[in-house]
């Protein structure tokens, strides 16, 4: 398989599929607006060559209200496309963030991208993060992890197998312009082998509604105190 986004540019998916690959994951989103601006491009193409097709998104939240709604984001965009693989976050870029921070954030995303979707998560990451930064509470969900210029890919010390490796940046397809990321999949990374939700039916949302009329001079406070909440909740309303 391989791995694209809009650094790849114009693709020729048949000669792809000729060369030999199955298997594509596209960039879908980034943050909570972003969307690659190849994604239907490549979306559209690999399906017309019968590749099988996978989702990523690019997570840069720094709390976990961003990543409920960065998941939100990719889970809209991808929303109507035929799914063939795990939906994959790709969180490498952390900041300033913790350790605990970075494995709550990831949690959050996981659990609302297949609570949205219907579908199973995978989580995207290179060999010492797996190792150094990812909790055990993460391998829950499956791996595909990123090692350059090795025969397999290490022991991470905590996912005792993998899905997915991607084994180089620098790979060459036929139909790609420069280099693009080349990985193995195995049959386990398909939807078809373990999906979260059979036939799943859209998010209800079961939220109780109060709507009220605000009156002049009423404040965020005293609205707050009567309806016994706090002036945050409003705001974040």
């Amino acid at each position: 398989g391989i791995d694209v986004s809009q650094w790849q540019g114009e693709i020729d998916y048949a000669q792809v599929r000729n060369d030999g690959i199955d298997i594509v994951y596209i960039k879908a989103t980034e943050g909570q607006n972003f969307i690659d601006p190849y994604f239907e491009e490549n979306y559209i193409n690999a399906k017309a060559n019968g590749l099988k097709t996978g989702f990523y998104h690019f997570l840069v939240a720094r709390s976990e209200d961003s990543a409920k709604l960065e998941a939100r984001h990719f889970v809209t965009t991808i929303s109507g496309k035929e799914v063939d693989c795990k939906l994959a976050m790709d969180f490498e870029s952390f900041g300033d963030l913790s350790v605990q921070e970075i494995n709550n954030i990831s949690e959050i995303f996981l659990r609302e991208v297949e609570s949205l979707s219907g579908k199973n998560a995978v989580i995207y990451s290179d060999t010492s993060n797996a190792r150094n930064v990812f909790s055990e509470e993460l391998t829950r969900y499956p791996l595909w992890v990123a090692e350059y210029g090795v025969s397999e890919p290490q022991d991470n010390g905590k996912w005792e197998n993998w899905q997915g490796w991607q084994y180089t940046d620098s790979g060459r397809v036929s139909g790609i312009n420069g280099n693009v990321d080349r990985d193995y999949f195995t049959k386990e990374i398909l939807l078809a082998d373990n999906t979260a939700v059979e036939n799943p039916e859209p998010p209800v949302d079961n939220t109780e509604y109060v709507y009220i009329r605000v009156r002049r001079g009423e404040t965020l406070s005293k609205i707050a105190r009567d309806y016994n909440t706090t002036v945050e909740d409003l705001v974040n309303l």
